[in-house]
């Protein structure tokens, strides 16, 4: 979300808390409307001060509710989110930590897999796990190739070239073969240059 949406959302929060502010404090009669607000205002708020038996507990319940939605909505829209982990560590010691970018990992694994005959483009998410790295890979490939040939191929050239780089198991390679062009905008693709 870019921050003029964030910005109205967290306006239209903070109005509806306002709101919900008034109401609770005119019903539970801690406010007086004719003292806090001009003429035509008070005449609407001034019914909630008469409110009896359900209709008060009705009115008190939503409004209660909707303000501890509102202070829930506003303190997710305000705490910073953590970012998704963008590197896998390979060492951590005494010295330090040495970490690969994700980046790196998905572009070498593209990069091998664009190598083998019958690939034209790959598109690969590797993730870290407590067992090791696990990878998928979206092979375009041509009409004329085998999938049941290739996979075997993408996920060696991929395990070796991982594991030599990082230095840690590769746990996991799922492959999905498609003929059709992959979609640009998911992953950064490399294509097989003929």
């Amino acid at each position: 979300m870019n921050i003029f949406n964030r910005i109205l959302v967290i306006l239209g929060i903070l109005l509806l808390l306002m709101g919900c502010s008034t109401v609770l404090l005119i019903t539970l009669g801690m406010w007086a409307p004719e003292q806090m607000m001009p003429s035509p205002w008070h005449q609407v708020f001034t019914p909630l001060t008469q409110l009896e038996g359900t209709n008060w507990w009705s009115v008190v319940g939503m409004c209660f509710g909707l303000w501890c939605l509102g202070v829930c909505l506003l303190f997710v829209e305000l705490v910073p989110h953590s970012r998704k982990e963008s590197a896998v560590t390979v060492k951590k010691d005494d010295l330090g930590q040495i970490s690969a970018s994700v980046t790196s990992i998905q572009d070498l694994v593209n990069r091998e897999a664009g190598k083998i005959e019958g690939v034209l483009e790959s598109s690969t998410t590797a993730k870290e796990s407590s067992d090791g790295i696990h990878l998928h890979c979206r092979l375009s490939v041509t009409p004329q190739s085998s999938a049941n040939s290739l996979g075997p191929q993408v996920q060696e050239r991929a395990k070796e070239v991982v594991e030599r780089y990082l230095g840690r198991n590769v746990v996991g390679i799922h492959i999905q073969t498609q003929m059709a062009p992959l979609e640009k905008s998911k992953k950064k693709v490399q294509s097989r240059v003929r």
